[in-house]
């Protein structure tokens, strides 16, 4: 007897399954709604993601877009409004600089273009590349992708230091800086040329130059005389620069 009632509700459960599938609700029957094939192409997510150099740029900023020569016999030499190229096999080629342009030359192979106009940037930059391509061993090649947005050409480079511990004292006497650091006499050293040091206090550094490599070398020239230490944290500290700290022995 309970069979057949288990069997009887398995088959009444089918046929309602079933009816189920069949039976189609007014709006099932309705055409399927098409997709556009816009909100799926590659093309429109990078609109929608996508914002222009000049959109993001403030007022002041300057446009700016950097080359190489690479091969024997190529470089590159400013001369008044006129850039000359040597080029190897190629020969001597000269460009006029526009009006709006800015050239800068800091190595025979390189040059640096900037603008506050974009259009005009990438039309001058149009005409270096076209000098020579790039061949892969040899011709113009640009440095990066795209045009980059910078404040200024000479940006200024900066590091702080922080001494920290009982009688450290930094002080700046003419082209040296004297440092107290607990030894038994004072530590005096030649400041890099280019490098300016500003001492806000008898404890903290603020060096700054032209050149990266400059400011980056007079923060270490300084800090490897007294390194900060993991058990009670005296040294010579970066700005922002965390020091993992050990436990210290215990007395039994």
């Amino acid at each position: 007897m309970r069979v057949s009632l288990l069997v009887g509700l398995v088959v009444v459960c089918a046929v309602c399954t079933i009816a189920s599938f069949n039976v189609r609700s007014p709006l099932a029957m309705q055409a399927p709604m098409k997709m556009s094939s816009k909100c799926f192409s590659p093309a429109a997510s990078r609109s929608l993601l996508q914002r222009t150099v000049s959109a993001n740029a403030a007022a002041n900023s300057l446009f700016m877009k950097k080359f190489q020569v690479v091969g024997v016999g190529h470089d590159i030499a400013l001369d008044g409004k006129k850039v000359n190229f040597q080029l190897g096999s190629t020969g001597p080629a000269t460009l006029e600089v526009p009006e709006g342009i800015e050239v800068r030359v800091p190595r025979s192979n390189e040059i640096i273009i900037a603008s506050k106009e974009k259009q005009k940037v990438l039309d001058f930059a149009e005409n270096i590349q076209e000098l020579k391509k790039d061949s892969g061993k040899e011709g113009v090649r640009r440095v990066g992708k795209g045009i980059k947005v910078v404040d200024t050409l000479d940006p200024t480079f900066e590091k702080k230091l922080k001494l920290i511990g009982v009688g450290y004292r930094a002080a700046v006497k003419g082209n040296t800086i004297v440092l107290n650091l607990g030894y038994s006499h004072p530590i005096t050293l030649p400041i890099l040329d280019g490098v300016k040091i500003d001492c806000t206090s008898n404890t903290e550094l603020t060096l700054s130059s032209k050149s990266a490599w400059a400011v980056g070398q007079m923060a270490y020239n300084i800090r490897e005389w007294r390194k900060p230490e993991p058990y009670k944290g005296k040294g010579i500290r970066y700005e922002g620069e965390k020091i993992i700290m050990k436990e210290g022995k215990r007395k039994k």
